[in-house]
Order: C-alpha cells, then sequence, then structure tokens
C-alpha cells in the first residue's frame, strides 16, 4: 500500500491515474478476503456477534470500495467531454401595451 500512495503521487497522466485506482481496487479485494478469514475466525473462536458483524460490515464496505473504484476508473481514461456553450443574455421583455388598456390624453403629464 505504500508503494501505491507513491505512485498515487506520482501518477501525471489519466493512465496512469486509472492504473493506480485498478490495483487500489485490487489491494481493496484482498483486504476483503483477509477480512472475511478474520470474521470466520471469530466465529469459531466465538467472538461476541458485535466482533463478527464488524467484521462483515468492514468485509461489505471494502468490496463496495473496490467495486465504485471499477465503475469510477474508466472516466480517467475517457476523453473529457466537451464544454458547453455559455449560456447567452437573454433580453429583457418589453411590456407591451394591450387594447384593453386606455390611452392617456395627449396633454398628459403622466
Amino acid at each position: 500500500m505504500d508503494a501505491l500512495l507513491q505512485a498515487a503521487h506520482s501518477a501525471v497522466g489519466p493512465e496512469q491515474q486509472s492504473q493506480v485506482l485498478q490495483q487500489l481496487a485490487e489491494q481493496l479485494r484482498n483486504a476483503a478476503e483477509i477480512l472475511g478469514w478474520t470474521r470466520n475466525h471469530a466465529h469459531w473462536r466465538q467472538l461476541p456477534s458485535f466482533a463478527w458483524e464488524g467484521l462483515r460490515d468492514a468485509t461489505d464496505r471494502t468490496r463496495d470500495l473496490a467495486d465504485g473504484l471499477d465503475a469510477v476508473r474508466p472516466a480517467f481514461t475517457a476523453e473529457p467531454p466537451a464544454r458547453a456553450a455559455p449560456p447567452q443574455p437573454v433580453p429583457y421583455p418589453v411590456a407591451q401595451r394591450t387594447e384593453a388598456e386606455p390611452t392617456p390624453p395627449a396633454d398628459c403629464r403622466c
């Protein structure tokens, strides 16, 4: 894991970043296997149920993290999406007089 951390700090290109994520996902799956092994031993040794349940939850979360990294990894090597054009200003609508509105007299200083 230390070497992977160093690789993460030195990864500059998308391919290198993707490889770091792939390796991290593999390491997390290995960690999940170790947690599963430990969980089984906690059960066999008849440790309190909170120990077994905590290890079960940690195993599940670790696998979920690995799956999540697999899901986002392709985004690092994909072409970035084209930038959308900035929104154009919309002119403020000018109120229109309707026929129903009375027209003020010509000599009115309204």
